[in-house]
């Protein structure tokens, strides 16, 4: 293992924090204290591999936090988009032919999903999809889950990573704002549930279906460390919101194109009234999207609901989006990524099996989390309890320290892009081996 150094990036870090708050432009950019004591800076990347500033190099699995499918850099991609800012621009703000080439994709390949509309973070797209949900059905609430990230807005960052003692019983949590500064009156317009519990759902629907619009959640929680739904909860959802005329939402911001072209919804054969996509969806370029059934989605046709922004639909994303898609269209592309993914996830558990210590690397395919314990987790309040946040600091500096480069929060996921080969896999499940006995000499 080579030295790991960190110098240039401390002193672009102390750089950064005289004009960022912070030293960032993310909460998420900076590594937590006990695993780095400040972030690397990275120059490059290609493929798989990035390049920080000090000349370590990294078989990247956060891949951006997600929006890197095909890798660093793919030629393709960047062809596309060279192409119309040389021949065409970056933005018109009137229409063109890219929105509904693109849109086209989006519609063929996403079961659930009519009409779709473009725009720039997936935090947009769930504002939009809350909106359409309560404008449709004439009702208000809307019920999330516990540990579920939406995005940042103030209509739905609430009860993401409350501490436990604050959030009440499990049949009966408690409204946390999600940071400083969100008005109270936004959270009376949620329903905190528990995930993974039908029984708690079920009777929260009996007694208040009158109010609710909408129920969104994450079809796999990969922003609760890729928690699976239990075997049949989510058709348990599809069927209470038709009982009870109640719309379904899935945030499909990260598992969309990313699970495969049918997306989650494809995956595990639920189809939701409104979709959420993001990340995937543009292979790193900045542009996300809403779309649903066609009677809920018209109602920006007809201008009863307001969607509206300068850069959606830009020329520069929409190219980025039709190329990503014609990428992820060719054959085998899917079955590679779900092999590769099932691989790393099998050789993880092997090597900290090995070393004695509980795991559980749960997800599917191309999205992944290493858990220190013996079981799945199931919920967010497992999750918060569970002892693996102390030692998955640990495993994430050791990993890190040998060219292992990954999202460091335990409640965040890996990635696997169609840029990693056999051969990456080979050397991350090693790497591992080496960082799982450092974590143990510590233990």
């Amino acid at each position: 293992m080579s030295e790991y150094k960190m110098g240039k990036s401390a002193e672009m870090f102390e750089r950064a924090k005289r004009s960022l708050p912070g030293g960032m432009d993310s909460v998420a950019r900076v590594p937590p204290p006990n695993v780095l004591p400040h972030p690397p800076y990275f120059e490059r990347g290609k493929g798989c591999r990035i390049w920080d500033v000090d000349g370590n190099e990294y078989v990247d699995y956060a891949l951006g936090f997600g929006p890197l499918i095909l890798g660093h850099c793919p030629p393709d991609l960047i062809a596309a988009v060279e192409d119309v800012i040389e021949n065409r621009g970056t933005t018109f703000g009137i229409c063109h032919n890219l929105e509904f080439e693109a849109a086209e994709k989006v519609v063929k390949h996403l079961p659930a999903v009519d009409l779709v509309r473009f725009g720039n973070s997936g935090t947009e797209s769930v504002m939009i999809a809350l909106r359409l949900a309560r404008g449709f059905t004439g009702k208000e609430k809307i019920v999330r889950f516990e540990g579920a990230y939406h995005g940042w807005s103030d209509v739905i960052h609430w009860n993401t990573r409350s501490p436990l003692g604050a959030i009440g019983l499990k049949h009966a949590p408690r409204l946390v704002p999600g940071t400083a500064g969100i008005a109270e009156p936004y959270g009376q317009c949620l329903i905190i549930q528990p995930w993974n519990d039908p029984d708690v759902l079920r009777k929260t629907i009996k007694r208040r279906a009158h109010e609710i619009a909408a129920i969104i959640t994450e079809p796999i929680m990969c922003n609760l460390g890729a928690t699976m739904p239990k075997p049949g909860y989510l058709q348990f959802l599809r069927d209470i919101c038709t009982e009870n005329d109640i719309l379904l939402i899935f945030d499909e911001v990260i598992t969309a194109f990313r699970l495969g072209l049918s997306g989650a919804q494809g995956y595990f054969g639920v189809q939701p009234d409104i979709t959420t996509i993001a990340k995937a969806l543009g292979g790193g370029y900045p542009v996300s999207a809403v779309g649903g059934r066609r009677e809920i989605m018209d109602l920006m046709g007809q201008h009863l609901i307001t969607s509206a922004g300068t850069y959606n639909g830009n020329l520069l994303c929409l190219a980025a989006v039709k190329a990503t898609l014609e990428a992820l269209e060719q054959p085998g592309v899917y079955e590679k990524l779900h092999a590769l993914g099932d691989r790393l996830r099998k050789g993880l558990e092997d090597v900290i099996h090995q070393a004695g210590l509980p795991v559980v690397a749960q997800g599917v395919g191309p999205v992944l989390q290493v858990w220190f314990q013996d079981t799945p987790i199931a919920n967010y309040r497992e999750a918060a309890g569970s002892k693996s946040q102390a030692i998955h600091p640990l495993f994430v500096r050791a990993l890190y320290k040998r060219g292992i480069m990954l999202n460091p929060g335990q409640f965040g996921v890996w990635y696997i892009s169609t840029a990693h080969t056999e051969q990456d896999i080979d050397f991350t499940i090693e790497a591992a081996r080496g960082a799982i006995q450092e974590v143990k000499a510590q233990l």
